[in-house]
């Protein structure tokens, strides 16, 4: 008779094969993000540059419209403009993945305090204060009181993962509360599991997930704030889209290729984290999200 079990190396590959196949759209996802990122942080770059240094208008300027040599043209000083714009962004991009990420961390220890209370209501405090943080006139108002009271990016930085938190607290705080009357729960307690190896092994994995989606969604998203913040001048004096637009402002006559081409490269590279975002989030199931996201 022929043997016609598979061997242990064969039934390994084939599970590993299947498993990626289940997570090809994830997978797809994160090749977009990867060309994205080297894409923008490929070369070597300077992080001293400074915009009040470098666009200093010169008596005699050295400005050359776009042309094939300068997709984006130059500066007055000559500096080729679409590499100042590709270095920008990718400053603004490691600024929000930095921000994003440790507001979703945050988040996530602020609802874990209050995770492991037994009692129906122990969301209750959080949710008021998420309320009483949702009344505030804009969401921006502390950001923008923290810039321009002479707050450096840190302070500025810390103003908006305190406000990720307490705006994404409710929402996380839901999703365990939906956790929790799953039937796969009913039958942990039955099987006599602690409340905290159900939190743990059985909640706490699904909302990490969900939450990576969230971290996903939320850079394009502090990255038009930074952006914002920047071009408004409330961000310290370095390179950024929102401040190499507003400088072309200033010879928008001139030079209108100074305030026009930064802003084309921000708007794509905002829009391809937008949809990575949005399919990352469909791809996670991370379901329905705060509208300010």
């Amino acid at each position: 008779m022929v043997n016609r079990r598979q061997s242990k190396v064969a039934d390994g590959a084939q599970r590993v094969s299947a498993k990626l196949w289940e997570m090809r759209h994830v997978l797809i996802l994160i090749l977009a993000y990867l060309f994205l990122f080297v894409w923008l942080f490929s070369e070597e770059r300077n992080a001293d540059i400074r915009p009040s240094e470098i666009l200093t208008i010169p008596e005699d300027p050295l400005w050359e419209k776009p042309d094939r040599e300068h997709w984006f043209g130059t500066t007055g000083d000559g500096a080729d403009l679409f590499e100042l714009s590709r270095i920008a962004m990718a400053t603004t991009l490691a600024i929000s993945v930095v921000i994003s990420g440790l507001g979703v961390g945050l988040t996530f220890l602020y609802v874990m305090m209050f995770a492991f209370d037994p009692g129906g209501r122990r969301f209750t405090l959080l949710k008021r204060i998420g309320r009483l943080v949702r009344m505030v006139p804009a969401f921006l108002i502390p950001v923008v009181l923290a810039g321009g009271a002479g707050g450096s990016l840190l302070v500025t930085g810390l103003a908006l993962v305190l406000l990720i938190a307490f705006h994404l607290a409710p929402t996380v705080a839901g999703w365990f509360e939906e956790g929790e009357r799953g039937q796969s729960i009913l039958a942990g307690y039955v099987l006599g599991l602690t409340r905290s190896e159900i939190v743990m092994n059985r909640i706490v994995p699904v909302v990490l997930r969900k939450l990576i989606g969230v971290f996903a969604r939320l850079i394009p998203v502090v990255a038009l704030v930074e952006m914002g913040l920047s071009f408004l001048g409330l961000a310290g004096d370095r390179l950024s889209c929102g401040d190499l637009v507003a400088h072309g402002q200033d010879v928008i006559i001139e030079a209108p290729w100074m305030a026009v081409a930064p802003g084309v490269l921000a708007t794509f590279v905002i829009a391809m984290l937008s949809l990575l975002g949005w399919f990352s989030a469909l791809a996670l199931k991370t379901g329905r999200l705060p509208r300010w996201i």
